[in-house]
């Protein structure tokens, strides 16, 4: 039995020295990943004007786009998750208060952390929505960048992203990519038309990221965290009871059609900024495509 015993502790400490050494070689290929440099082929630069008009677009658009999940209202940065051994989820400050973007970022870096996921230096942004926001025309990009080279200074010092054990681990053996890594190579279109309807509410959705929570298929999905509910199916399995004046409503005050509330996890205040002619065209859009069960990939 002593001698059965032994050996069985023999073979838990190989096991134990395994899991070790696995665990060291993904950390240090999470290390070789987060310092991986990106090299973008250059493109054809944005035009970037300063006028009032074209600032007072830009901020429309950001407003209205989800930035301020992670950035904050006023853009000064938060913590917006802090995942325990995951890792800490920060939205830096993006402004030019203390804090904020140190020296200033130029246009083109502007364009590469937006459309890219790469930072200023050519490593890739560990959390940024590139693959929706590399979808945004030319026409709305400049602008927003106009806008986000001025926008009011915040002075709030908030500490970088940081992936702790559990995401280098999970980074390191593939599972977690970095925002480079996700964002597709496509050629930006120039301008879109804005002609209410289901072409320009799909574009709108696309670069609303929301796909990123409510599926491929908008049909829904898992819980992202304990505290967040499931993302609702909103193919017309989901919504096809509800009237165009109910999805208004729903982006406008955050109530669906029977009075429940829904969560601000569910950037309805950005939506509900939007002009009547781009939610009606969010519906059109949503009316055309196709009707699955929950999940349904």
């Amino acid at each position: 039995m002593r001698r059965f015993l032994k050996w069985v502790g023999i073979v838990l400490l190989v096991c134990l020295v395994l899991i070790l050494l696995a665990g060291a070689s993904l950390y240090a290929l999470s290390s070789r990943k987060l310092s991986r440099t990106y090299v973008v082929p250059p493109e054809a630069p944005l035009t970037i004007s300063s006028d009032s008009a074209t600032i007072a677009r830009g901020a429309y658009l950001v407003s209205t786009l989800p930035c301020a999940e992670c950035h904050a209202e006023d853009l000064g940065g938060r913590v917006f998750a802090d995942a325990g051994p995951f890792g800490l989820l920060v939205g830096p400050n993006l402004t030019r208060g203390r804090g904020g973007r140190t020296p200033p970022l130029t246009d083109a870096e502007w364009e590469l952390a937006i459309r890219h996921g790469v930072r200023r230096g050519g490593t890739s942004l560990i959390v940024m929505p590139s693959e929706v926001f590399t979808h945004v025309s030319d026409a709305e990009m400049g602008p927003m960048i106009a806008y986000l080279k001025q926008v009011p200074p915040v002075d709030r010092e908030v500490p970088p992203t940081k992936l702790r054990i559990v995401g280098r681990l999970l980074l390191g053996a593939g599972q977690l990519p970095l925002a480079a890594d996700t964002t597709p190579k496509v050629a930006h279109a120039t301008s879109v038309d804005t002609t209410t309807g289901a072409a320009y509410g799909r574009y709108l959705v696309t670069i609303s990221g929301c796909e990123g929570c409510h599926g491929a298929s908008l049909s829904g999905a898992p819980a992202f965290g304990p505290d967040m509910p499931p993302a609702s199916n909103i193919t017309p399995t989901g919504i096809g009871k509800w009237t165009e004046a109910d999805f208004l409503r729903a982006m406008r005050q955050g109530v669906r059609p029977d009075g429940s509330q829904i969560k601000e996890v569910m950037p309805w205040k950005a939506f509900g900024r939007r002009g009547d002619g781009e939610l009606r065209s969010i519906w059109m859009y949503l009316q055309t495509v196709p009707a699955k069960a929950f999940q349904e990939t």
